[in-house]
């Protein structure tokens, strides 16, 4: 079964990182998600987060926890899978960038703005970025 790894980036002033999926992709297209992708057979959940991150944004997670594992709520839809997302709240590389087409944009938002989206992959990122602040 396909699984995915994705990162809830929380800064210091609460605000989370969040990219737009690329119009082209398969899942949720043109909604706002954690960043992230799929975990290579076998390779370590922790490990396949770090890679993503590297290579989607430039940044490397060093201080994270696995706040949700949850099978793919749409299957139908995207396909079956089971999603990992983490939250992360210490990383090295500097300031994020869109290194690879996944995203159309990535942006940091406030967690008000990111209750305002309307095109949020899924509810519950919202929720984790507010229990998160531990």
């Amino acid at each position: 079964m396909l699984e995915t790894v994705s990162a809830l980036f929380v800064d210091r002033d609460r605000k989370v990182l969040l990219g737009l999926r690329a119009v082209w992709k398969q899942a949720w297209p043109g909604h706002w998600d954690a960043i992230g992708g799929r975990v290579e057979p076998g390779e370590a959940l922790e490990r396949a987060l770090i890679r993503e991150c590297r290579e989607e944004v430039g940044l490397t997670p060093t201080r994270y926890e696995l706040v949700l594992s949850e099978a793919e709520r749409f299957p139908e839809r995207n396909g079956a899978a089971l999603h990992h997302i983490y939250v992360v709240r210490a990383w090295e590389g500097g300031e994020a960038a869109n290194l690879v087409d996944e995203h159309d944009e990535i942006r940091w938002f406030s967690q008000e703005e990111m209750a305002a989206l309307p095109n949020l992959t899924i509810p519950d990122l919202i929720t984790l970025a507010r229990a998160s602040q531990g």
